[in-house]
């Protein structure tokens, strides 16, 4: 093995043993170090490289889970594996959460030992081939950051290539100004990979992995890839070629490879939109493919979209006149429940397939048109509401499918209908500001009696009308949205089971331990284990 070895020990005949035991197997290292604390041992790999670590927990100047801890800031790389006479489960669960690659019980085996180093070797040596990989690029780093930052400037700054000058340094090293440029928005679609194993803190591996893809796929076109700045999940990807035709032709195809191999390889679906032809990189480009993207709303997240051809799509009809004037009238009574099941008809698959995303987007104006007909634009709260649905408009590249934007509509048109607080008699509508509200606020204590109060109902009436519209009592229905809450920090994020316990809304982290396990069948971190990244 073509590394170095630290052992830590407080005991040097533990240590003495170990090295023996090397010898013995014939397993030969660079060097062999020795220490007996955590604070020698930090020194040591100060002074001198050191690639595998095997350490003691129970140490007089510092315990081997706070070395690890240390260490392991200071040496990303550095392989550790926990010797120990405790076989306590709280010690492993721990060494697992710092990375340790190996926790074996005292007195180890030969061929345990000989396992865990190979292990190590080999960890090692993936690490120094993706190393040289990056290295041996075709460009270093910071140079195709450079590329990132100025491609980026260019697609969403008009002006932004003739103050700095920087168009050409992009087109000099990857495209010739002097040919036709096309570009492709490349979105990752989240579903996909979460059902692969992958999180969302998974996705710039994901970006990394399609980028080197797409740059191995051969093309008779110059081409070049980099990440979206204003979009994590989107990656850019330009191309150019003497011919306006041919470079279209090659652009489906080329792309049509890159989903394929992505599918097939990591399983992970993409959708493309691809801008038309122009002659060099500017926001018209970005625009065009941000537009054709924006289509798998409509027509599904796994296609390969031309803005050419979006913009040619010719709407099946005219916008459901009838059907908008009928979501006013709801609107006006504060009808919740009319307003969901129209948002779902003027929103269906059927209504909207076949239509490009400028119709969509129209329907979405008309529907921000009729509340500022009937608004009081001077109440903030309504202005705000009716600035977000602009927002979203103006922005469905943010979403990710149809129902997902049905969803935040019918959210918005909730929040305005219960500004005023007039809300009609109807139960069914009261219940549904009611879960609206448990959605919003499931992170503070909520009382029925309250509840009931905010929406003019007695107590036992009110609990009686949720439970025959949710099917569940409120207090369960709260309990259920906060371990859904907690799910998602547990998965997502490194908060501590404590910290996400008071963010979902229990003060007391033991009692939420009991909920959390009781709903999921899984102790917090056992789910952690399982679904974070």
């Amino acid at each position: 093995m073509n590394y170095s070895l630290l052992i830590i020990d407080d005991e040097d005949l533990i240590r003495q043993g170990i090295i023996a035991r090397l010898k013995y197997m014939n397993i030969e290292l660079n060097a062999i170090y020795e220490a007996n604390g955590g604070i020698q041992a930090l020194e040591i790999m100060e002074a001198c490289e050191v690639e595998i670590v095997i350490t003691d927990i129970r140490m007089d100047d510092m315990d081997g889970l706070s070395f690890i801890k240390q260490a392991g800031q200071l040496y990303p790389e550095t392989q550790f594996i926990i010797l120990s006479g405790y076989n306590e489960f709280s010690y492993a669960e721990q060494a697992i959460r710092l990375g340790v690659k190996a926790y074996l019980m005292k007195p180890i085996s030969n061929d345990a030992l000989r396992e865990v180093l190979e292990e190590a070797d080999l960890k090692l040596q993936e690490g120094n081939n993706l190393n040289r990989k990056i290295s041996e690029g075709t460009h270093s780093i910071a140079r195709m950051k450079q590329y990132l930052t100025e491609m980026n400037d260019v697609l969403r700054d008009e002006e932004a290539y003739k103050r700095k000058q920087i168009y050409d340094t992009v087109v000099s090293e990857f495209l010739d100004k002097n040919k036709w440029v096309i570009l492709g928005v490349i979105h990752i679609n989240h579903d996909s990979y979460e059902k692969h194993g992958y999180s969302y803190k998974d996705i710039d591996l994901i970006l990394f992995s399609v980028k080197n893809i797409f740059s191995e796929l051969e093309s008779t076109c110059d081409k070049i890839i980099v990440n979206d700045l204003a979009n994590r999940e989107q990656l850019y990807a330009a191309m150019n070629y003497g011919n306006a035709e041919l470079l279209r032709k090659e652009a489906q195809h080329l792309f049509a490879g890159l989903k394929e191999v992505t599918l097939g390889k990591m399983g992970i679906s993409l959708a493309v939109g691809i801008s038309s032809p122009q002659r060099g990189l500017s926001t018209l480009c970005n625009k065009e493919a941000q537009e054709a993207v924006s289509q798998r709303i409509i027509s599904g997240n796994t296609g390969i979209y031309f803005y050419d051809d979006i913009r040619l799509m010719s709407a099946k009809q005219q916008l459901p006149v009838a059907r908008l004037n009928m979501l006013q009238q709801y609107i006006e009574r504060h009808d919740a429940v009319n307003i969901e099941k129209v948002i779902n008809t003027i929103l269906s698959e059927e209504s909207i397939k076949g239509n490009n995303i400028a119709y969509l987007r129209s329907i979405l104006r008309r529907i921000n048109e009729i509340l500022l007909k009937i608004s009081n634009v001077s109440s903030g709260k309504t202005a705000g509401t009716i600035e977000k649905l602009g927002h979203m408009t103006e922005n469905l590249d943010s979403f990710h499918s149809l129902p997902e934007l049905k969803r935040q509509l019918y959210s918005f048109l909730l929040e305005y209908i219960n500004m005023d607080g007039n809300i009609d008699t109807n139960s069914k509508n009261k219940i549904k500001l009611a879960i609206k509200y448990i959605d919003d606020n499931y992170n503070i204590d909520i009382a029925i009696n309250e509840l009931a109060e905010r929406f003019n109902m007695s107590p036992n009436y009110f609990s009686s009308v949720f439970k025959r519209e949710t099917g569940m009592t409120t207090v369960n229905y709260i309990k259920k949205i906060r371990v859904e809450r907690a799910c998602n920090y547990l998965a997502y994020t490194d908060k501590s089971v404590v910290e996400i316990s008071k963010e979902v809304g229990y003060q007391d982290s033991q009692y939420f331990f009991k909920i959390f396990k009781k709903a999921t069948g899984q102790t917090p971190l056992a789910y952690r284990r399982v679904h974070g990244a």
